[in-house]
């Protein structure tokens, strides 16, 4: 019966590698529309990641933090217990101490003790401010050389020196623009003249569930139509939503745990069927829940 409902589409998604020596597992590398697996073989499941903070967690809950213990003192700690008892397929690791003051070379010790400590992928997530994301993500992806990280957030202001970083020391980047397809692909023609294609990793900005997550949608929906059906290249990028940071400062999750973890789970779960690769999320029962969701 499904035979004649199946179809075939012109474009795939680009495979991009983590891991320690690059030989860690792939995100994306499939040529299907999200959960379509009746009409092509997808490598894997979406991932799913934890996120980790460098410094001080100031806009994280009570709640969020508890399951963790003692351990978000450390990031390396941190990270290594998310990795031990929670199952992410990556740790998104956003270095908030760039704006408590850390010099760029302590955040660049940190992230490598991280490394060290995990045995998956690590995202590095920046400030978002170009004049301090630029040299202390640089001072990161020299001390983590040998170890490609997923680096971010690389906008069009800060591009060229991020990506041309990345292409010299083996990293990754997460292209960042507004809400907006066309934006999204020409930022991504501007980083292809310097950094390959599979080293790109599209951040189209993510809402939360009834603060906009409807737009979210909308445009991972048409990037990935885009790519997959219309065979545009320069879309053929996996798609990472930050679900986590979003949810969180709602005033609906931050009132009650459990609602919030639902909060995360179902924003997580809308995002992969617009055609999310990556969602990063910060309560460990939210991984559980997506991890369901997906079965």
């Amino acid at each position: 019966m499904l035979e004649g409902l199946r179809e075939t589409y012109p474009g795939t998604i680009n495979a991009v590698r983590f891991g320690r020596g690059g030989k860690g597992p792939e995100l994306g590398g499939h040529n299907s529309l999200p959960f379509h697996d009746f009409e092509a073989t997808r490598p894997g499941r979406p991932w799913l990641a934890l996120e980790v903070v460098d410094g001080e967690p100031e806009d994280w809950t009570a709640p969020v933090l508890k399951p963790y213990g003692d351990a978000v003192a450390s990031p390396a700690r941190w990270a290594a217990r998310s990795a031990r008892e929670y199952g992410p397929d990556m740790i998104f690791l956003t270095l908030n101490s760039i704006e408590q003051g850390s010099a760029f070379a302590e955040i660049a010790a940190r992230v490598a003790a991280t490394v060290q400590a995990v045995d998956i992928p690590l995202a590095v997530y920046g400030s978002g401010d170009r004049d301090r994301d630029v040299p202390a993500l640089t001072a990161v992806a020299e001390a983590c050389r040998g170890t490609p990280l997923l680096l971010g957030p690389v906008t069009r202001d800060a591009h060229k020196e991020l990506a041309e970083v990345a292409r010299d020391l083996g990293h990754a980047v997460i292209a960042q623009s507004p809400m907006d397809v066309n934006l999204a692909k020409d930022l991504n023609i501007r980083l292809t003249k310097i950094l390959p294609a599979d080293r790109i990793v599209i951040d189209p900005l993510t809402s939360s569930l009834g603060y906009g997550l409807e737009y979210s949608y909308s445009t991972m929906e048409r990037i990935r139509l885009a790519a997959i059906v219309h065979d545009d290249r320069m879309l053929q990028m996996p798609i990472i939503g930050r679900v986590g940071k979003e949810v969180w400062k709602t005033k609906e999750a931050a009132q009650d745990t459990t609602r919030g973890v639902w909060w995360e789970a179902f924003t997580a779960a809308t995002l992969l069927l617009a055609g999310a690769d990556l969602v990063t999320l910060r309560h460990p029962d939210s991984i559980a829940l997506v991890k369901t969701m997906m079965r």
